[in-house]
């Protein structure tokens, strides 16, 4: 039986997206207080405006995992095109947005390959500095585009840093879903063994004791038939020795064969199945009651009750005549103590 999943815990880069967005809800706040202030008469409400689109364009990268977005480069360029026609709006407004830069540049690589964030990252940088000479025709243009640049190669340095832990983030997971699987298959050559070993010991059971029996059984039959009458019942008595001694060889072979059901549920929830199931076919009520704290026992342990219980409704369905009864496992330090109660007639 394979083990359950994990649950998803989410890369590693994921586990600190967190630190992204708190960054850039900082500089939307202080962005929309000073620009709030300093924006052009009439022009407020088109700042607050864009401001919001640029939370609602912001939002799908909160609640969309970083790994889709990677898988669709094309689709994280559209919308960070869309992003930066509303930055440069809000640039048109009031040139301190560029405070937004730390809502941007950290996206670009947490959710491009590297590449296309590194193209992204170059084009943003231009796209800023252009437009950031173009509105303020300043002549210090050398200086800003150092700026630019500077910010441009921090950024891509820090992007390669991120895509390193992406990949190998990546190549981890690889590796656990590889091991899940060959765990998985190991389990399943282990099972498929175990079944034909249990085949093949069984074989040899029947081959060795009961084949023998019914041979034996049949050799006292065939002989009884040609003997007298005076003899012929020794035969007979010993055909009869032959077939208890089959029988027990038979109940017992039962007996030390492992319940299928195990191999899906405990103890207490392989009782309550047969239960249910004898309650349908007998249509009696049948009840379970539990005292402790269920543990886990060793296989043996729970064939044993298991057929315990099996042997004693069927004598209930045989003999009890009821019509309500009541299992109680009973769960102690050190013991187990399994009670079965009918309403029915009794015996002397």
């Amino acid at each position: 039986m394979v083990d359950p999943p994990a649950s998803h815990q989410g890369h590693a880069w994921e586990q600190w997206d967190w630190v992204w967005y708190i960054a850039a809800g900082i500089a939307w706040v202080v962005n929309v207080t000073l620009g709030a202030s300093s924006a052009p008469d009439g022009s407020l409400a088109l700042f607050l405006g864009l401001s919001a689109l640029l939370v609602l364009w912001y939002l799908p990268f909160i609640v969309t995992p970083a790994e889709r977005w990677r898988e669709t480069p094309g689709r994280g360029l559209l919308s960070f095109i869309i992003g930066w026609l509303l930055w440069g709006g809000l640039l048109v407004l009031t040139l301190q947005s560029l405070l937004l830069a730390a809502v941007f540049f950290p996206i670009l690589f947490t959710r491009l390959p590297i590449r296309q964030a590194i193209a992204a990252a170059l084009f943003q940088s231009v796209y800023l500095y252009v437009l950031f000479i173009v509105l303020s025709g300043t002549e210090d243009w050398l200086l800003l585009l150092i700026i630019a640049l500077g910010l441009f190669v921090a950024a891509t340095l820090i992007g390669l840093f991120i895509s390193a832990l992406v990949s190998q983030s990546l190549e981890r997971q690889r590796l656990v879903d590889e091991l899940s699987q060959s765990r998985a298959s190991l389990l399943r050559a282990e099972r498929e063994a175990g079944v034909l070993a249990e085949r093949q010991r069984l074989a040899r059971d029947i081959h060795d004791t009961l084949a023998q029996q019914f041979t034996s059984i049949i050799m006292h039959l065939s002989a009884a038939r040609l003997r007298d009458s005076g003899s012929r019942l020794a035969q007979v008595e010993q055909a009869e020795q032959a077939a208890r001694v089959g029988l027990e060889e038979t109940r017992r072979m039962i007996w030390n064969m492992r319940p299928q059901i195990f191999e899906h549920l405990s103890l207490l929830e392989s009782l309550e199945a047969i239960s249910a199931r004898w309650s349908v076919e007998s249509a009696v009520k049948v009840s379970m009651v539990v005292t402790g704290t269920p543990y886990t026992l060793p296989p043996a342990v729970n064939v044993a009750f298991l057929r315990i219980t099996q042997e004693a409704l069927h004598n209930v369905r045989k003999h009890a005549q009821a019509q309500h009864v009541t299992i109680t496992l009973s769960y102690m330090p050190g013991n187990l103590a399994l009670d079965l109660a009918d309403d029915g007639q009794g015996f002397d």
